[in-house]
Parts: C-alpha cells; structure tokens; sequence
C-alpha cells in the first residue's frame, strides 16, 4: 500500500515537472504540430526580360516591381528538444505594378508608354526553425532556412494589348527568415514572421500583335516574350497559431 502510494506520488511529480517545463519553455503541446494561418506582404519582385539572349546587355535587363499582398497556410511539428522544428507552407501572392513605362521610337516619332506588369506566384517551401533563448514564458524568437519551389504567371500590357501565356515551368530557391512567437494560452498564439528568398520561375507569352499604335504613330514591339520571374523580396508575415 505504501510503496503504492509511494509510486503515485512520483508519478504525479514527473507528469507535474513535464507540464511546468513545456509551459515555461512556451513549446507546442500535444503532438506538437502548429498550424498557422497568415496574411502577407511581399516587398519587391525582380522581371528578367530576356534571360536567354545571347547578348550580355540585353540579358541583364530587369524590371523592377513594388510590392504585393498574400496570404498562405502552413504546417510545422517540433522534433527532438522542442526546440527545433520543421515546417511546410504554402501561399498565394499577387503584385501588380501600374506604374511602369518605356520608350518606343519608330525613327520619325518617339512616345513614353505606359506598361502594367503583373505576376502571381505560388510559393510552396520546406523550412527547418530553432528557437533561440525564451525572453519570457509566453514569448519565443526563432531563426531558419529552407527551401522552395515557386510556380507562377506573369502578364504585361501595353496601353491597351495584354500578353497571352504560352507555358510555365516552376523554379526553385533558398529562404532564410526570423520570426517571433507569442502564446496567447495552451493552443492559440500569434506569429509575426520576416523571411528572404530567391525564388524563381520562367514564363512564356506573346502577344497578339507584333505593333501599337499611339497619337497615329505605329510602333515595333516583341510580340514573344520568355521571361524568368525573381521573387527576391522581403516577406512580411502575420498569422494566427493553432497547436493541436
């Protein structure tokens, strides 16, 4: 009876001693999967126009893009310690940029048109995380990297004549990110996220016409266009924790 009594009791502390760590360390709970819903934004994106010109020049010609927004979903688990995990995340971005413009020359007239590039990515990237020292029981930062493959579309328009997509072929780059966890109670949490990558994908498009026209003047353009498409900026992310 008392010896029992007496393994109850140690029981009863080691099960005590394992909640009080993992509610200190501000780990997951249960079978330690975290899943985060979030909204996102993108700070930039990067156009190569012809990046397989034989022409050093012409294959350097970029076209820079502002930002976009996002939003996405991923799945991560903790492994070993706890204080590492592994996570997969998928998103949608969308960065459309109006304010573009070049300059086309016929040789007896020249017009400044106005260009609207647009691309949508899907990002789908496997990432490993670690948790740096806790500064609080609620709060934990963490630093990682990864991998990704990013599948995408690119349109662009001049004045009025959109480009039609022939083919997409998925790329694949690196991430790095910071982030910051916060645990509201056992389960829910907020997570605010920074994240760098180099992702990348080639598009092919054409348009329907190899000339524009403006104030009666016809213009040359390139009706084929085979582009790579760099998502290269900084990611902004806020999302809201499940751990289950």
């Amino acid at each position: 009876m008392l010896r029992a009594a007496s393994f109850s009791i140690f029981l009863a502390s080691v099960i005590a001693g394992n909640a009080a760590s993992q509610s200190v360390s501000g780990q997951s709970f249960g079978s330690g999967f975290t899943l985060t819903p979030y909204v996102s934004y993108v700070s930039s994106a990067t156009i190569q126009i012809d990046p397989y010109a034989s022409s050093t020049f012409d294959r350097s010609q970029t076209v820079e893009l502002s930002g976009g927004y996002g939003y996405g979903i991923s799945l991560s688990k903790r492994v070993f310690d706890k204080s590492i995990a592994f996570g997969l995340s998928v998103e949608y971005t969308h960065i459309l940029d109006e304010e573009l413009s070049e300059i086309y020359d016929n040789g007896t007239a020249r017009i400044r048109a106005r260009i609207k590039e647009e691309i949508t990515v899907i990002p789908v990237e496997l990432s490993g995380y670690f948790d740096l020292p806790n500064f609080t029981p609620d709060l934990n930062i963490y630093i990682g990297g990864g991998v990704g493959a990013y599948f995408g579309d690119r349109k662009r328009t001049i004045i009025n004549i959109e480009t039609k997509t022939i083919s997409k072929e998925p790329g694949f780059g690196f991430v790095a990110m910071t982030g910051m966890g916060y645990r509201f109670n056992e389960y829910f949490g907020g997570v605010f996220e920074l994240r760098f990558r180099q992702g990348e994908y080639r598009v092919k498009s054409e348009f329907s016409t190899t000339v524009i026209t403006a104030g009666g003047n016809t213009f040359d353009i390139d009706q084929s266009l085979d582009s790579k498409v760099f998502l290269d900026g900084l990611k902004l992310s806020l999302g809201f924790s499940f751990r289950f």
